[in-house]
């Protein structure tokens, strides 16, 4: 028998189960208020690097080439470096990717009460 423990520590393994257990938690808290507090503190982390960072990053930027689509060794090649001079110049759209469906028309009003909504305002005048 080895008297020396090899492998990971007991302490190693019982910091590493905690700090699981604690992500599990605070996972679970997430989905029982329907919001992702991973990626809100991953976006106020983000936020906080950018302004830490936005000096640093130069303000102006230059003009972006046109986009060419040209046929470079017999395919057909979308870019705005490879193509040069050549090719057609095409037009980039911004869309707005998928979305989602538009809510159904409610439906018109009843122009004409049946005859049990016309007894029962009789009956309550």
């Amino acid at each position: 028998m080895n008297k020396n423990q090899s492998g990971i520590s007991l302490v190693a393994v019982a910091i590493v189960m905690g700090v699981l257990g604690g992500a599990a938690a605070f996972a679970l808290i997430s989905m029982r208020q329907d919001r992702n507090l991973f990626a809100e503190a991953l976006n106020k982390a983000g936020a906080k690097a950018a302004a830490v960072a936005a000096p640093a990053v130069a303000t102006v930027t230059p003009p972006a080439a046109p986009m060419r689509k040209c046929v470079i060794n017999g395919r057909t090649v979308i870019s705005n470096t490879d193509c040069g001079e050549k090719g057609k110049v095409i037009a980039i759209h911004d869309s707005r990717g998928i979305e989602a469906p538009k809510e159904p028309p409610k439906p018109a009003p009843e122009a004409m009460p049946n005859a049990t909504d016309r007894a029962i305002e009789r009956a309550t005048r």
